[in-house]
């Protein structure tokens, strides 16, 4: 079941920065795109966490683990208690030019998309009950 889904214009910023000020600012921007959607108490189940970095170019300005971890602590108490709670997580990066199927898509982030510019994508759920081990 879907928990919240809301998108923040990129590029991101990386968890390594020198620039802590930086970094503090972007946790509010996410922070504070996801209130927009959430008003209710931290959930405390188990959980899948999505993210979509929709990039300029070809290469992506970050790794994923620098790029998720100051979302995750955006979030952490605030729309699930504990980050140790994400038991299924998938990162991906998507030049914001690629061939993308777009049927049935998320109508939020469809509106980011068609605004051309650098976003990242954001989807926490329900984690699913089993999981498919890579065959």
């Amino acid at each position: 079941m879907l928990i919240l889904e809301f998108v923040v214009p990129g590029p991101p910023v990386s968890h390594q920065t020198n620039d802590k000020k930086n970094l503090k600012a972007w946790q509010t921007t996410v922070h504070a795109e996801a209130a927009k959607g959430w008003t209710a108490p931290p959930v405390t189940g188990k959980l899948k966490f999505l993210l979509i970095n929709f990039h300029e170019g070809d290469q992506p300005s970050l790794d994923d683990d620098n790029m998720v971890k100051p979302i995750r602590d955006a979030l952490n108490k605030f729309v699930y208690q504990d980050d140790r709670q994400i038991r299924y997580s998938e990162t991906i990066h998507l030049s914001i030019d690629a061939p993308v199927k777009i049927r049935g898509a998320s109508k939020i982030l469809l509106d980011a998309y068609c605004k051309g510019a650098e976003f990242l994508y954001i989807r926490i759920e329900d984690s699913p009950d089993v999981i498919q081990l890579p065959r």
